[in-house]
């Protein structure tokens, strides 16, 4: 293929070539702690296999599939190794390929990750591999992408595509946004209404067309098994107390003026909420968040708290009395008491709360140890945070917005990281064809930063063809480096065809709601 022999001619031309010892450096994104490589000695491949008792079967089929795209037969010339070495961190790894391929790691994470480093070289240089050593690990503890399935629900077979994507780059933590407004995606025993009623939405903005779905409890432990296959742990997404019409729709005694409301179907920020002020709140979301940990067995938990409009909570009867219960001053620190109850409870099942960072005027309540997803320069306080950069990271926006520069030259924050998420909120991304465009070459650029701790644009940029050559044999779309990093027109473009979504945001509702409330507000305090 011409972009193959493009890449590779680029291969040659742009190492470091030291002569005399005929030492070459690889291609491989992200780029690993410690390299070196021989041209001068090579290995010949046949056919290549793996000990099949050392590797799990996702992970197996995955490098299988890989090969057979590259015409490689699978087959005993060359069989890969496996040896336990107590002294590498669990994603740590050695590789080394010089008369025969052997792994080293401490744990399962380790296989994956340099089994994906291999399937690289097999692509850069065909059959005929030099001799390399390898040792790798990465910076960040956690190397994420978000998916949000709230707004368009992704079939099993997608997420788990996702996450095979994820693992080509070395990722290691899933973050999936289950409930929104338009959509509650998992299954709940004590509650079925949630999926009855709330997987469900007559329409996405204008379009009349119903969208629906959602996991039963079997399928998200299928999920998680196949994430934790390829080394990659699952954080759910319960978001509260807003984003929460879907569950509005279907127990109205969890909002403040308990009135009967649709799935939303129009996308933006809602106005009604979960009321902060009645028990029976606290107990709905506590017996989500029991059988929630129940599917979702690794550390994290997220528990939403961004875009919590105080609009019903100012007028509602039982939150007032709960911040006069509580001593509180504004409606701010009741929600500080509101995610901290939640964080605690967490706490007590062992898991690591983490919320949206968001602008509160007065937050000096909240809890020093619930964690943030961090979108913007906003102090955590010294609390653990997750780089989620809006001008870096939230890959749904248009390039004309984030472009690859700006992915690439990001500098995560400082303070106590424990690493980057990418995210892809989905009100405009119905679609994996839509998703990939989206998502690469802007995933590339990330990972470098997040495994290595550093990167900037050009040297991201010297790796960019062999990147996309790279993407097409895995069959993943992408965008154009035009398109990806468009001019001034292009740009201005991607942006004024983007804010079209503020006609799908019904800022008119909410204001006639706003009405309406106030009425039953007002009526009520009468009688």
């Amino acid at each position: 293929h011409p972009r193959v022999r493009r890449q590779r001619q680029m291969c040659i031309r742009d190492r470091y070539i030291d002569y005399a010892k005929g030492f070459f450096m690889s291609h491989i994104i992200p780029t690993p702690l410690f390299e070196k490589t021989d041209e001068t000695k090579r290995v010949f491949i046949k056919s290549l296999s793996l000990d099949e008792r050392n590797v799990n079967g996702s992970v197996k089929d995955d490098f299988y599939d890989f090969i057979r795209k590259l015409k490689l037969p699978v087959g005993n010339d060359v069989v890969v190794s496996f040896t336990h070495d107590f002294s590498l961190e669990n994603e740590e790894y050695r590789l080394e390929v010089n008369e025969k391929i052997t792994v080293y790691s401490s744990g399962e994470a380790g296989k994956v990750f340099a089994l994906q480093t291999l399937k690289q070289l097999l692509f850069e240089y065909g059959r005929t591999i030099p001799f390399i050593a390898i040792k790798d690990k990465p910076k960040y503890k956690i190397r994420g992408f978000m998916l949000d399935v709230g707004r368009y629900f992704y079939p099993v077979d997608d997420v788990k595509l996702f996450i095979r994507k994820m693992s080509l780059h070395k990722l290691n933590f899933l973050h999936l946004h289950l409930t929104e407004d338009q959509g509650w995606r998992v299954e709940i025993y004590k509650y079925p209404l949630l999926t009855q009623i709330g997987s469900v939405r007559k329409k996405t903005n204008f379009n009349h067309r119903q969208h629906k779905g959602y996991y039963t409890k079997a399928q998200i432990k299928s999920i998680v098994k196949y994430a934790h296959d390829f080394g990659i742990s699952v954080m759910p997404e319960f978001d509260i107390p807003g984003h929460s019409r879907s569950a509005l729709a279907c127990y109205n005694y969890l909002g403040c003026f308990e009135r009967n409301l649709p799935v939303a179907d129009h996308w933006g920020v809602k106005h009604d909420v979960l009321c902060a002020g009645k028990e029976s709140t606290y107990k709905f979301v506590e017996d989500i968040v029991d059988e929630l940990c129940e599917l979702f067995p690794d550390k994290y938990f997220h528990i939403g708290g961004d875009e919590v409009p105080k609009h019903r909570w100012h007028l509602c009867p039982h939150c007032q009395a709960m911040m006069k219960k509580l001593g509180l001053n504004n409606e701010d620190e009741l929600q500080c008491c509101f995610m901290n109850r939640i964080n605690d409870y967490c706490a007590g099942k062992n898991k690591q709360a983490f919320m949206w960072s968001w602008d509160l005027k007065d937050d000096k309540l909240l809890s020093e140890n619930l964690g943030f997803t961090k979108c913007g320069d906003i102090n955590t306080g010294g609390r653990p945070f997750i780089d989620t950069s809006s001008k870096a990271y939230y890959i749904d926006l248009p390039y004309g917005y984030i472009s690859l520069k700006d992915t690439a030259n990001h500098k995560l924050y400082d303070g106590n990281c424990l690493g980057a998420e990418a995210t892809l909120w989905t009100e405009y991304v119905p679609d994996m064809k839509k998703a990939d465009k989206m998502t690469y070459p802007r995933l590339g650029a990330m990972c470098e930063t997040v495994w290595r701790g550093e990167n900037s644009y050009e040297q991201f940029h010297n790796k960019l063809d062999y990147y996309y050559s790279y993407l097409d044999k895995n069959r993943i779309g992408y965008s154009k480096l035009y398109f990806a990093n468009p001019n001034r027109v292009l740009g201005f473009l991607q942006r004024i065809w983007f804010e079209k979504r503020q006609l799908t945001w019904e800022g008119l509702s909410n204001i006639l709601d706003d009405l309406k409330v106030k009425y039953i507000a007002k009526k009520n305090s009468n009688l």
